[in-house]
């Protein structure tokens, strides 16, 4: 069962991180037109700044979820070399079920939001903010996916030994 989360975990990772790097495209290509447009041809538009606002909100919820799944946020392991492998292992997957439930409370309060959002449109791009605030539950609810994956994984198997880690750095 767990092989079969964490081949869903990564499709889930790659899905993310490939639709991260297209909206960065797209946060890129927006605020360069707006640059150009009004420091070479004197003119400007009024929404590249607005869909770039709004594209790195997305942008930073779905990276956010490939760095959870990763295991790439910061972190102070400076005396997990001094748990015993297997209460380490207990503690991890406990501190990533706590984050589970403050990523619930995320995802909670983040589709209330998007649903408040229904009755609100952008200025300039006309779009519904729903789908402005839907970035929040999206991406809290891939992150805690990942969270309980990894969680699992920490119960059944440990936790791996291979990360970065000031304990192993060399001076």
């Amino acid at each position: 069962m767990l092989t079969a989360l964490e081949r869903i975990a990564d499709w889930l990772g790659w899905l993310a991180s490939a639709a991260a790097r297209i909206l960065l495209i797209g946060v890129a290509a927006s605020l360069i037109l707006q640059v150009t447009l009004r420091y070479v041809f004197n003119t400007s538009l009024p929404w590249p700044e607005e869909a770039a606002r709004y594209l790195m909100i997305w942008t930073v919820m779905l990276a956010g979820s490939v760095l959870v799944k990763d295991e790439q946020l910061v972190r102070v392991d400076f005396f997990d070399g001094f748990w015993p492998k297997r209460m380490l292992s207990i503690r991890n997957a406990l501190f990533r079920l706590l984050l589970v439930g403050l990523l619930a409370v995320l995802v909670w309060k983040g589709w209330e939001n998007a649903m408040f959002g229904l009755r609100r449109t952008a200025v300039t791009l006309q779009i519904s903010f729903f789908w402005i605030y839907l970035s929040v539950p999206v991406g809290a609810a891939l992150m805690m996916f990942h969270m309980l994956v990894l969680a699992l994984r920490d119960l059944v198997r440990g936790t791996p030994d291979d990360g970065p880690s000031v304990l192993k750095a060399e001076v």
